[in-house]
């Protein structure tokens, strides 16, 4: 499995990316449970088209290989072509000196390369780290691939469980930061039902305990494929929390949303965001 992904990784980037689509746009054709969760999401931010679904359905066939093709990559390498705007850089150093950060990476795009930037940019000499809540695959396999990908300097991937969870406090306590990708769907007791795109989801509270606890500034960053690489950006969420799960969830979904729509065929469409997780009571 490694020489396959060594291999894999030495294709160049425009040949990836052409056969991640070919891959995602006959996946879509061929698939209709695939093709009408595409239509059906999509209808719910009210931008549904069959060209935006191929468009998506194109995007999401690169995601799908991308991340592996980064993971066979050194970190240097697939740096060079991740671009951030010098005025960005600046505005995001000045917002979280001295303070706790938590980053929420929706799925845009390719999020395993924000991290990283993160880390060599800003974490690169020191002894902190950027914690990476992730989900672990069942596949025995597919756990030491995605482990050992995501480890590269200063980033700590962290199981989503509790020694996961206690990693990214530990973290967090001694002046790291912490990533979380926050439009997955939680296991029963981790979330509250909140709006996204006006229907309800079962949203995590984990990053919004982690933000009212360490009184954290909080970054949205997304991960932009661009024909040169990657345009990473971001915006600071000054937006005040409750306190309140529910309230708190839907002020996130909500900032979810606006940043999902700077970027749409890049979103990952297919996924079961609605979905009511094993032994949690559906909303009324």
């Amino acid at each position: 499995m490694e020489t396959l992904l060594y291999l894999f990784s030495r294709l160049p980037m425009s040949w990836m990316r052409a056969i991640g689509r070919t891959v995602g746009v006959l996946i879509y054709k061929s698939s209709a449970s695939y093709r009408e969760r595409i239509h059906e999401n999509l209808r719910y931010a009210g931008i549904d088209s069959e060209e935006m679904a191929l468009r998506v359905a194109a995007e999401q066939g690169v995601q799908g290989i991308e991340a592996p093709w980064v993971w066979g990559r050194g970190r240097q390498d697939y740096l060079k072509q991740t671009y951030v705007s010098a005025e960005d850089e600046a505005k995001l150093r000045q917002a979280i000196e001295g303070r706790a950060v938590v980053f929420l990476t929706p799925h845009i795009g390719c999020y395993e390369v924000a991290p990283s930037w993160f880390a060599e940019k800003v974490l690169k000499g020191t002894d902190k780290n950027i914690a990476i809540l992730y989900r672990v695959p069942r596949k025995s396999y597919l756990r030491k691939l995605v482990g050992e990908g995501r480890q590269t300097p200063n980033v700590l991937p962290c199981s989503a469980d509790l020694k996961g969870v206690r990693q990214i406090l530990r973290t967090l306590k001694s002046g790291g930061m912490a990533g979380i990708l926050p439009d997955q769907v939680p296991s029963n007791g981790e979330g509250v039902w909140a709006p996204f795109f006006g229907k309800q989801a079962y949203t995590m509270t984990f990053p919004l305990r982690l933000i009212r606890q360490f009184k954290a500034v909080v970054v949205m960053a997304r991960s932009e494929r661009i024909p040169e690489g990657w345009h990473v950006s971001w915006k600071i969420w000054d937006e005040e929390l409750t306190g309140d799960d529910a309230q708190d969830a839907a002020l996130m979904n909500r900032l979810i949303e606006e940043t999902v729509l700077e970027c749409p065929h890049q979103y990952l469409w297919s996924y079961n965001r609605y979905k009511c997780p094993s032994g949690v009571q559906k909303p009324q």
